[in-house]
């Protein structure tokens, strides 16, 4: 390994999430830059991924800190916590953060990720959010959910889809009564079709957790304890049924995190725009991540980012990578309970005319959904039977003409494979 000199470029990145953990991972034993990562939090990363298996009580903080001190010091990289960026000099090509702490670049890079969307209703304006009002992010969301659950009860989670139904599971492993809402019949709506929804609602059923549906909450009651706090205590639906809460969690999807980046003036739509090189509108300035957007897409699953992460690596170190948008396939973690999704869910998604095969066995709990368009795999919905998820995926993504497999496409690679 080459260490980085003193001639070495300074490459400086904001943020310490997923996106900029994956960075440096692809750049690794580099020895062309001085890699400076400036957190705002206190804690070193963690996988953000695992916050629901956390939560749950399905691993511990050790096992997703995947990094210690001596992963970042053979490759030439120093982390400051507690380090939140106030202000860009794009001229002179310097930061200044909150507590005074100056720093030179000659790259820099934006991975400040994304926050919470939580919707304006009375109760969630940022003036009158009462204690136990949280959206689920950060490592401190877990430890504050850990903390109400041993001193209370009852548990609304509002949003039914990935993160939402994770965080219900997480919330009555550590003994609480949830309510789980959604304004969408679908739960996973975006993910997974009707069907494969009433069976992920039944286990959820199963597991104690109640379920309403096609309906949204319009106020967040609270009980004043004092001029300083006010504790919540019930969400009010648009059909007036309240339902008690001593914590909600919103999960109702993300919200670029980019005041720096427009603050500082860089182009910024519902994200900071980069190009397929990962550049923003400044020179030697990049984006990556849930706070960037590319041909007017935002990010919020981890596939696409890993993408990201590759192409900004090799451009960091000369190279010439474009970032193109790829097909992904969306799991849900959640302990015995396999989801999977990927491309087309249903066919009225798709205009060139769709062919669907099913296999259902529903006292299995198991449901497949393969769509094919013009003898090509364009999605597929697996439920209880996942087997063969990535083999799937494998034939979407490069869109093999599947007419010889068919008769044995539903049953899995196993049926198929004289003919793979």
């Amino acid at each position: 390994m080459k260490s980085a000199t003193s001639e070495s470029e300074k490459l400086v990145i904001i943020g310490n999430g997923l996106a900029a953990m994956q960075l440096l991972k692809e750049l690794d034993f580099q020895s062309q830059y001085q890699v400076c990562v400036l957190s705002a939090e206190s804690v070193p990363h963690y996988n953000r991924i695992m916050l629901s298996s956390l939560l749950a009580d399905e691993v511990n903080l050790t096992s997703i800190t995947p990094c210690n001190d001596q992963w970042y010091q053979e490759r030439n990289i120093q982390v400051h916590l507690n380090h939140k960026v106030q202000t860009i000099n794009y001229q002179q090509q310097t930061l200044s953060c909150e507590n005074g702490a100056e720093f030179h670049y000659d790259k820099l890079v934006f991975a400040t990720g994304s926050q919470t969307y939580i919707p304006n209703i009375p109760g969630t304006f940022i003036d009158e959010i009462p204690d136990g009002v949280i959206g689920f992010r950060e490592l401190f969301d877990v430890e504050y959910m850990r903390k109400i659950a041993a001193q209370h009860q009852n548990a609304v989670v509002v949003g039914a889809g990935l993160l939402g139904i994770e965080a219900a599971v997480g919330l009555i492993n550590q003994g609480m009564k949830v309510t789980l809402l959604h304004r969408r019949d679908t739960v996973m709506n975006r993910q997974i079709d009707h069907t494969a929804s009433e069976l992920l609602k039944k286990e959820l059923l199963q597991r104690g957790i109640q379920i309403i549906t096609g309906n949204e909450p319009v106020k967040i009651h609270k009980n004043t304890i004092n001029q300083q706090i006010a504790q919540v205590c019930a969400v009010e639906l648009d059909n007036g049924d309240k339902y008690p809460a001593d914590l909600v969690v919103f999960a109702t999807g993300i919200v670029p995190c980019v005041q720096l980046a427009q603050d500082s003036g860089l182009l910024v739509k519902k994200g900071i725009v980069v190009d397929q090189h990962m550049q923003t509108n400044q020179a030697n300035v990049y984006a990556l991540g849930e706070c960037c957007e590319f041909n007017g897409t935002t990010y919020g699953l981890v596939a696409p980012i890993w993408n990201q992460a590759k192409v900004l690596a090799a451009n960091l170190k000369g190279e010439n990578a474009r970032y193109q948008e790829a097909e992904f396939a969306t799991k849900l973690k959640v302990s015995g309970v396999d989801v999977h999704s990927m491309g087309y869910i249903n066919p009225e998604q798709i205009t060139s005319g769709c062919e669907v095969i099913e296999l259902q066995d529903f006292e299995a709990a198991v449901y497949k959904k393969i769509l094919i368009s013009n003898h090509k795999v364009v999605g597929a919905v697996l439920y209880g039977d996942v087997a063969d998820s990535q083999w799937y995926f494998e034939l979407l993504q490069d869109q093999q003409d599947i007419s010889p497999l068919r008769d044995g496409l539903i049953f899995g690679r196993a049926f198929c494979s004289p003919l793979c």
